[in-house]
C-alpha cells in the first residue's frame, strides 16, 4: 500500500498531507435551500462571515450552497480543519494551498519556501506574503475554514487576527465553527466588519423541515406532525434529518413523531438507535467499528474489523446515504458525518468497549505499512500503546526534525505524558533530540540523563547503533556543553557509527571535522569532512553542514576551486531536501560568504548572509557554535565595508557565548580579538597608506597557505604573472619583502 500523495510540493516530513482537506462538500439534491440565508451572504462585504453554531445545525452545508448559488461568483478556497492543523506550519500550508486552487493568479510558491522553513516568520514574512499575494489577485476570493473549533493553538489565533487586520477588501474570510473563536469579534461586529449566522438563523422552519422530510423520507407529514416535530427538535437540522432517515418506511409516521421526545443529546441517541436498529446486524457491527477512523478506505477497513467486505458495504452506505461523506472524486476514502462518528463511538464504547484499543491497534499497523507516519503514531497513542507509539515516533522523528517539525513530534511525546517518557529510554531519546531542535536544551540535557541511565537493546528504530551513540552525537551536534566535550562526544560517535550506509555514520564524521575547525586543526578536520560529504545515506541537513564546514576549512587550507565547489553543494543540500530558511542554512551561506571574502567580495558575502544569520540568532538555543563561527564572519564583513558599529554588536554577540564557553577555543578568542583591535577595542597597527584591492586581498589570504604562485593562480583564474604582480603590490602597500612578512603583517592588520 503506497503512502498519500499528498500536496504539491510539501515538504518531506510534514506527514501525508490530504489534498481532500481542500474540497468543499458537493451539494446534495435533498438538501433544502436556504434561499434568504445565501443572498445575504453573497451580499455581505464584510472581512469576516462568522458562521457559528452547535454541532449539526448545517454551517457547512449552507456555506457550501453559498458557494455554489447563481448569486455567488467569486472563487471560493476552502479548507477543512482538523486537530493536526493546530501546527501554525500546517495550518498555513493548506491555506496557501487552497489559495493557490482557488486563484491561478495567487503565487503561493515563494510563501511555501518560507513555510519549509523550521522557524518560519509568520509576523514578519508569511502573514504579510499572504496578504500581499491577496492584494494582488485582480478578482475577490472566498476563503473557509471549516471546523474552525479544532484550533486550539493560540499562535494559530494571533495568526489570523493579524491576517484580518490586514486583509485587503477584495478578500473574504469565512469562519465555520462550533463555539466562538479567540478573535476580536466585538471589534469587528462594532466596526461593521463581521457578519454574522448563528443557530437562531439556523433552525429549520416548518416549511424547510417539511421539504427535507420529503426529500429523505417521500413523506409529507401533517401539519400537528410537523409542528410537533420542529417543536421537538427546536429546528435543529440534523435532528430533523434523522427523524427523516427513521421516517423512511416506517409503519406509522405519526406514532413516530409522538415518541419522538427529548432534548438534543437525548434526541441524538434516541435516534442513532433507531437508525442503527434498522441495519442489518454486519452493517451495524461494520458501522461500530470503523467509526475510530477520522478517513477510511476499503482496506483500511477491511484491515480494522478483521474481513473482507468492506468495499460493498461502503457502497451500501453510500446509496443509502448512512451519514458517508466522500472525501476525493475517486470515491476510495470517505469520512463519517462528525456527528455521526460521534454516535457511533458513544455507542461502540458501551457496546465492545475492550475492542476500541484493538481497533486503533490495527488502524496504526495499517498506517504504518501504508506510510501513513502521522495517523500511525495517532492511532497508537489512541490505542494506549506506550510501546508501540514509543516504537513508531522513534522511527519517525529524523524525517519530522529533518524538515523543521519539532512540534509535531514534541506533540507526540506530550501525549504520551512525562511520565511514560520517562518511563521509556527510547521515548527519552527521541524527547531529547526533540528538545535540542526546538532549542530547549534544558529539556534536551533532561531527557539525555534519563535515556543515559536506561537502557536499549540493539539498533534504535530510527538506526542509531544504541542509545551510547545517541548521547554522543547529541552532545557532538548541539555542543551544549562546550567545546571539550563537543570533540570527545564526537570521537565516541564516529566509533560507534561505523557503518557507511547510517545516516548517523555522517553525522559523527561532520560533527567532529567541524570539532577539528573550531579548533584550528584543518588539517586534521578535511578527512572527517570528506568522509561525511561521501555518503550518500546522510539526512540533508547533515549533506549540508558538511559540504560547509569543509568548504571553509579549504578557504583556509587555501585550496578555493574545492572550497567553491562544497560551498555551491552546501547550498544545493539546503534547496534540494527542502530546507528553504531553516536556522541550521546559515553554515552554508557562510561557506559561500569564506569564499566570496577570499576572493575580495565582502559587499556580496555581507549581503547573502546577514538576513540568514538573523534567522539563526533567533533560535539560539540550537547549539552556539554553527552561531559564532558566521557571526565572527559577518562581523569582518562588516568591518570590510566600513560598517564598525554592526561588527561591534556582532564581537558582543560572541564575546558573550565565548565567555560562557572559553575552553579550547583559542582560535575563535583569536579571531574575536583581531575584530576588537580593528574597531577600536585594543592596540592594533595603523593601516596601510594605499588600501588593498579586493584581488589583493584574495592573493594574500592564499599566501597564508601552502600554495605556490602557480597554483594561486589557478585558484584564481588567473596567469603567474598576475599573481607575481599583485604579490608585488602586497609587499610594496605592507612596507615588507617577504611571503612571510606580508601574512603576518596581514594578519596584525586584520586583513
Amino acid at each position: 500500500m503506497g503512502a498519500d500523495p499528498g500536496l504539491p510540493g510539501a515538504p518531506a516530513g510534514l506527514g501525508a498531507p490530504i489534498e481532500t482537506k481542500l474540497h468543499p462538500p458537493g451539494v446534495r439534491s435533498e438538501w433544502v435551500e436556504r434561499s434568504a440565508l445565501i443572498d445575504e451572504l453573497a451580499n455581505s462585504t464584510t472581512k469576516l462571515v462568522l458562521v457559528d453554531a452547535p454541532a449539526g445545525f448545517g454551517k457547512t452545508t449552507l456555506v457550501a450552497q453559498w458557494r455554489s448559488s447563481p448569486a455567488e461568483k467569486r472563487p471560493f478556497a476552502w479548507v477543512s480543519l482538523d486537530r493536526g492543523d493546530g501546527d501554525p506550519r500546517r495550518l498555513w500550508w493548506y491555506i496557501v494551498s487552497a489559495l493557490t486552487r482557488a486563484c491561478p493568479g495567487f503565487n503561493g510558491e515563494e510563501i511555501r519556501q518560507e513555510l519549509r522553513a523550521q522557524a518560519p516568520e509568520f509576523p514578519d514574512s508569511v502573514l504579510p506574503m499572504v496578504a500581499n499575494g491577496l492584494a494582488a489577485l485582480c478578482d475577490p476570493v472566498v476563503l473557509v475554514l471549516d471546523d474552525y473549533h479544532m484550533i486550539k493553538e493560540r499562535r494559530c489565533h494571533e495568526q489570523i487576527r493579524f491576517l484580518l487586520a490586514h486583509l485587503p477588501a477584495s478578500a473574504q474570510i469565512v469562519i465555520i465553527t462550533r463555539a466562538d473563536p479567540p478573535l476580536p469579534l466585538a471589534r469587528l461586529r462594532a466596526a461593521g466588519e463581521m457578519a454574522e449566522v448563528r443557530a437562531r438563523e439556523l433552525r429549520f422552519t416548518p416549511e424547510e423541515a417539511a421539504k427535507l422530510i420529503a426529500a429523505v423520507a417521500g413523506i409529507r407529514l401533517g401539519a400537528p406532525e410537523l409542528g410537533q416535530l420542529i417543536e421537538r427538535t427546536e429546528g435543529w437540522p440534523a435532528g430533523v434529518y434523522l427523524a427523516a432517515i427513521s421516517l423512511s418506511g416506517h409503519p406509522s409516521p405519526r406514532a413516530f413523531i409522538h415518541e419522538f421526545t427529548g432534548n438534543n443529546r437525548f434526541v441524538v441517541d434516541f435516534l442513532a438507535e433507531e437508525v442503527l436498529g434498522r441495519q442489518p446486524a454486519e452493517i451495524q457491527r461494520f458501522l461500530a467499528r470503523t467509526s475510530p477512523l477520522s478517513r477510511f478506505c476499503a482496506p483500511l477497513c477491511d484491515a480494522v474489523t478483521g474481513t473482507t467486505g468492506a468495499a460493498a458495504i461502503i457502497e451500501v452506505l453510500e446509496r443509502e446515504n448512512l451519514f458517508l461523506v466522500p472525501l476525493d472524486d475517486n470515491r476510495q476514502w470517505y469520512r463519517y458525518h462528525h456527528l455521526f462518528a460521534q454516535l457511533l463511538r458513544s455507542r461502540l464504547a458501551r457496546t465492545e468497549p475492550a475492542l476500541v484499543t484493538t481497533l486503533h491497534g490495527r488502524a496504526s499497523a495499517w498506517h504504518e505499512e501504508a506510510g501513513h507516519a502521522e495517523e500511525a503514531v495517532q492511532h497508537a497513542l489512541a490505542a494506549a500503546d506506550t510501546a508501540r507509539a514509543v516504537r513508531l515516533i522513534a522511527r519517525y522523528w529524523p524525517a519530522y526534525l529533518d524538515s523543521g517539525r519539532a512540534e509535531t513530534v514534541s506533540g507526540w511525546l506530550r501525549a504520551l505524558g512525562d511520565d511514560r517518557v520517562a518511563a521509556s529510554p527510547l521515548a527519552a531519546h527521541c524527547a531529547a533530540w526533540a528538545a535540542g531542535f526546538a532549542g530547549d536544551r534544558i529539556g534536551a540535557r533532561r531527557w539525555l540523563a534519563v535515556f543515559e541511565a536506561g537502557g536499549h537493546d540493539g539498533p534504535l528504530p530510527d538506526g542509531m547503533r544504541s542509545l551510547g551513540s545517541s548521547a554522543a552525537l547529541l552532545r557532538a551536534a548541539f555542543g551544549f556543553d562546550g567545546l571539550p566535550v563537543m570533540r570527545e562526544s564526537a570521537v565516541t560517535a564516529t566509533g560507534i557509527e561505523t557503518d557507511p550506509a547510517s545516516p548517523y555514520y555522517a553525522l559523527a564524521r561532520a560533527t567532529l571535522g567541524f570539532c577539528h575547525y573550531l579548533s584550528g586543526n584543518y588539517a586534521a578536520a578535511v578527512r572527517p569532512l570528506e568522509e561525511a560529504v561521501q555518503s550518500e545515506a546522510s539526512l540533508h541537513l547533515v549533506r549540508m553542514f558538511a559540504h560547509a564546514v569543509l568548504a571553509m576549512v579549504l578557504v583556509e587550507r587555501g585550496r578555493l576551486s574545492r572550497a567553491q565547489e562544497c560551498a555551491h553543494a552546501a547550498r544545493s543540500a539546503a534547496a534540494t531536501g527542502d530546507l528553504g530558511g531553516l536556522p541550521q542554512t546559515v553554515l552554508a551561506y557562510a561557506a559561500t560568504g569564506a569564499v566570496r571574502a577570499a576572493k575580495g567580495q565582502f559587499d556580496r558575502a555581507r549581503t547573502e548572509l546577514e538576513p540568514v544569520l538573523e534567522l539563526r540568532r533567533k533560535t539560539p538555543g540550537l547549539g552556539p557554535w554553527s552561531t559564532i563561527v558566521p557571526t565572527l564572519l559577518l562581523a569582518r564583513f562588516r568591518l570590510e565595508t566600513g560598517d564598525q558599529a554592526g561588527a561591534a554588536e556582532l564581537a558582543a554577540a560572541a564575546r558573550e557565548v565565548l565567555t560562557a564557553l572559553p575552553d579550547g577555543t583559542e582560535v575563535l578568542q583569536a579571531r574575536l580579538a583581531e575584530i576588537d583591535r580593528r574597531i577600536g577595542g585594543g592596540n592594533h597597527e595603523a593601516r596601510p597608506a594605499e588600501p588593498l584591492t579586493g584581488r589583493e586581498v584574495a592573493v594574500l589570504h592564499l599566501l597564508g597557505g601552502t600554495l605556490s604562485l602557480r597554483e594561486i593562480g589557478h585558484e584564481l583564474y588567473v596567469s603567474p604573472n598576475t599573481v607575481k604582480t599583485h604579490t608585488q603590490a602586497i609587499y610594496r602597500k605592507l612596507g615588507v619583502s617577504t611571503r612571510h612578512d606580508a601574512v603576518a603583517q596581514g594578519k596584525r592588520l586584520g586583513i
